[in-house]
């Protein structure tokens, strides 16, 4: 930022409390090495006051910048990639597993792949070969147990994932037997 001074005319806050703060900073990095209590208590209070004129001081740039990355470059800070959106179509639920619980409990554990992208998981099940609508559950994670289940009849189920864009893409079914 110093060799860039027409870009940067006027710092927020002065290049010089940032110098100082570095200083005072790896001075107490060297004096907390040998341990001492007092010393690592020091250091921690210093990096906090560093990181606070880092922090200042981006948002200093940031707002010269108007989110051109060469002038963000130009005062030495690091571009970083925007965030991924997950705006799109969700993609198809992987691997639903079905697992049928004790004897006689009339319940089935279904999972699925995990997705970073998913605000919520719906689960759909029904009697298999049959034309009936199927029955969702919603899950906020990527499991969950349906229960009321006739005993000793097959189920089929299938998952999908609740994303930005609410469309379901339910994967591929898989079906057991209720226990």
């Amino acid at each position: 930022m110093t060799s860039e001074s027409t870009l940067f005319a006027s710092p927020s806050p002065e290049l010089s409390e940032l110098e100082t703060a570095l200083a005072e900073f790896r001075n107490s990095a060297t004096e907390a090495a040998y341990r001492d209590t007092r010393a690592i208590m020091i250091r921690k209070q210093k990096r906090k006051e560093l990181v606070y004129i880092l922090k200042e001081l981006s948002k200093y740039v940031d707002t010269i910048a108007n989110g051109d990355g060469t002038i963000i470059l130009a005062a030495g800070f690091m571009l970083y990639k925007p965030n991924q959106s997950y705006s799109g179509l969700v993609p198809k639920a992987q691997r639903p597993v079905a697992e049928p619980s004790q004897i006689g409990s009339g319940r089935i554990i279904l999972r699925t792949n995990r997705w970073v992208g998913a605000r919520m998981y719906d689960f759909q099940y029904r009697l298999k070969n049959s034309t009936d609508e199927w029955v969702s559950q919603l899950s906020s994670k990527s499991s969950c147990i349906v229960e009321g289940l006739e005993a000793f009849k097959e189920y089929e189920f299938r998952a999908s994932y609740v994303g930005i864009d609410p469309t379901p893409n339910y994967s591929a079914s898989t079906s057991s037997y209720v226990l």
